[in-house]
């Protein structure tokens, strides 16, 4: 197994092969999220502050929005994953036999039983990534009965991990809040900004934002310039102080290491994780 990133884009989303030997901060994305290990260490990710095992049995399975973390402990051999981060769009289609699709509330509990025929098709998703070559298709193909498989494991009934629904978005003035982030990179000098144009006081606002998403604004920010640092990073030719500069980072420096407490890899390397596949 090799340390190096490999990255792939599709309709289904994104798909990472990546080596985890440090923390990641607490963060979330704005897709489901399924992590499967695939070699070294077992470990386990926190999500909503609670422990999911991740071992070769067992894959953590994260809601849209949810926030999660991994706590790396010292002197442990590094966990290498399969990071899946599911196109909403490609998922509701995917999973349409299994009734009202909701990203926010779509698994039962925080982890899955991961079976020998899971297993199975995780390793030639592997496989793919770390130098086959099948087709696009033909690995879109993989994923898909890959989720298929896992979603059919967890099912509706849920096992140990289970836990609570989701918040809402039931507050108008939170809404036009996660709206004017998302239009402004999550800019974070907007937060004065946004709470003196939707009317409210700062310490409400915060109250308010955390009970309708179940994240600080704080972490909300951190989510949408995450997404948009990936799509700099994979899809745009821009260069990386361009991207760091354009995202409101002060140096490249800071950029990567925010990139990195994330993701687990530099964006040098995801980006260059990204090209090796595309120049196939």
């Amino acid at each position: 197994m090799t340390s190096a990133v490999r990255v792939m884009l599709g309709s289904f989303g994104r798909v990472a092969l990546v080596e985890l030997e440090h923390c990641l901060v607490r963060h979330a994305h704005p897709h489901c999220h399924m992590l499967f290990k695939v070699g070294g260490a077992d470990s386990s990710f926190i999500v909503d502050d609670v422990a999911a095992p991740l071992t070769e049995d067992s894959v953590v399975l994260v809601d849209a929005w949810r926030p999660h973390e991994f706590v790396y402990r010292p002197g442990q051999p590094p966990t290498q994953i399969i990071a899946l981060y599911i196109d909403s769009d490609w998922l509701a289609a995917l999973s349409a036999d299994l009734g009202d699709f909701n990203p926010m509330d779509f698994f039962k509990s925080n982890s899955g039983h991961v079976s020998r025929d899971a297993y199975r098709i995780l390793m030639a998703v592997v496989d793919c990534l770390s130098g086959v070559s099948p087709s696009r298709m033909d690995v879109e193909f993989l994923l898909s009965q890959l989720v298929l498989t896992t979603i059919s494991r967890a099912g509706a009934a849920g096992h140990a991990g289970a836990r609570c629904g989701r918040p809402h978005l039931f507050d108008w003035r939170i809404r036009k809040a996660v709206k004017f982030f998302q239009q402004n990179n999550a800019d974070f000098d907007t937060i004065d900004q946004v709470v003196a144009e939707i009317g409210m006081s700062r310490a409400n606002f915060f109250r308010q934002f955390k009970a309708c998403t179940g994240m600080s604004p704080g972490l909300f920010q951190n989510v949408v310039r995450l997404e948009q640092a990936i799509r700099l990073t994979v899809v745009s030719q821009e260069t990386l102080s361009a991207a760091a500069s354009s995202l409101g980072f002060s140096d490249p420096a800071h950029f990567s290491r925010f990139f990195r407490n994330h993701t687990a890899v530099s964006p040098r390397l995801y980006r260059q994780g990204a090209s090796d596949w595309l120049s196939r």
